[in-house]
């Protein structure tokens, strides 16, 4: 039988690789945003990469939530990585919805999208699982 550490372990690998493969758009747009305009294909590669982030951390979500399910490491940073976490895949979730007005989804967008709250899930990731 595998062990519930062995499936955090898993989980958590997963995790990890889908949501930098996922959110390696932001970089990845910032650099195309240097030479603007862009060409057709470019305009496309980044619509699809879009789809990708979203859909990729949705999966990296779950894979994320079934890493801490299993885990014995828990403390305050992890916890609130978790919390930023939620909240960055429900603000991205909602962004997309049709029930939102746009001055509503252009303040989500501000939110979800701040390069701080990123470097915050970020470094309470990395000091939670090193304090452990």
């Amino acid at each position: 039988m595998i062990s519930g550490e062995a499936i955090s372990d898993f989980f958590g690998i997963v995790s990890l690789l889908l949501f930098v493969f996922a959110n390696a758009y932001y970089p990845a747009r910032l650099i195309a945003n240097q030479f603007k305009p862009w060409p057709r294909d470019v305009a496309i590669f980044f619509k699809k990469y879009l789809d990708l982030h979203m859909n990729i951390n949705i999966v990296a979500f779950i894979a994320m939530t079934i890493h801490a399910h299993f885990s014995d490491e828990r403390n305050i940073f992890l916890y609130a990585s978790l919390l930023v976490t939620v909240w960055l895949t429900l603000a991205g979730m909602l962004m997309r919805s049709k029930s939102f007005s746009s001055d509503t989804k252009k303040q989500m967008r501000l939110i979800h999208t701040q390069q701080t709250v990123f470097l915050v899930w970020l470094v309470l990731l990395i000091v939670g699982h090193l304090i452990e």
